[in-house]
């Protein structure tokens, strides 16, 4: 069993966005990424209260057992209300929104785990840093970093490289991640601010040539990331 040291140097790279996969053909892309030499699968799980959307659940974190890093990014209203099913599901890391109901209470939850799971905690663009220091003071495993609010902003790609550069002075000893926005056209700038992970899902998967995309993002952040 990884621990969670393990689990914080393995959390690196691409994560893949599985549900700009085939929704009829997941488990088939699941597996044709983990071919590329692609480490982590990234699963958004959508409640269609906390943002409009509705997707996802632990029933396929499950069934996505292929062999990689399973990373659940919970935009749900009540996370602690869903940790506990995700673990069982195999989730290797959770994270949860700040501005969620309760997000001390499942970060708690996520480190009380008895399987090692990594504790994430997700800041959209209005939320200040000050506002997430209760949380930051739990020293979540990682920070995922959004440029954009899923509820309805589109991506400011220089804020969010901004903040994350200010989080690598504040949070040393988390996995610093990247989300939204992350195209080939912005892929060098958003590497240029140095993040551990970057979360791209349609980009790649709804390229017409996906591995060529996830090769040329993999490229970009080998360039610039020691």
């Amino acid at each position: 069993m990884m621990s969670i040291d393990d689990l914080k140097s393995k959390i690196r790279g691409i994560s893949l966005g599985l549900f700009a996969a085939d929704l009829g053909n997941l488990r088939r892309a699941a597996q044709n990424v983990a071919e590329w030499g692609c480490k982590t699968l990234h699963f958004d799980v959508m409640d269609g209260v906390f943002v409009p959307q509705m997707v996802g659940g632990p029933g396929f974190v499950a069934a996505m057992d292929v062999g990689m890093l399973r990373d659940v990014h919970l935009m749900v209203q009540n996370p602690a209300d869903h940790v506990e099913s995700y673990i069982k599901a195999g989730a290797d890391m959770i994270t949860v929104h700040a501005e969620s109901a309760g997000a001390a209470k499942a970060i708690e939850a996520i480190k009380a785990s008895e399987r090692p799971v990594l504790a994430g905690l997700a800041l959209m663009p209005g939320t200040t840093l000050d506002d997430a220091a209760p949380l930051l003071a739990l020293n979540p495993d990682m920070i995922l970093v959004l440029s954009l609010d899923p509820r309805g902003t589109p991506p400011d790609i220089t804020a969010a490289c901004a903040r994350l550069t200010e989080l690598r002075q504040l949070a040393p000893d988390a996995v610093l991640a990247f989300d939204g926005g992350v195209t080939k056209d912005s892929i060098e700038e958003i590497a240029a601010s140095k993040p551990d992970m970057v979360v791209s899902g349609s980009a790649v998967l709804a390229a017409k040539k996906p591995k060529r995309a996830y090769s040329a993002m993999v490229k970009a952040l080998e360039t610039t990331t020691p």
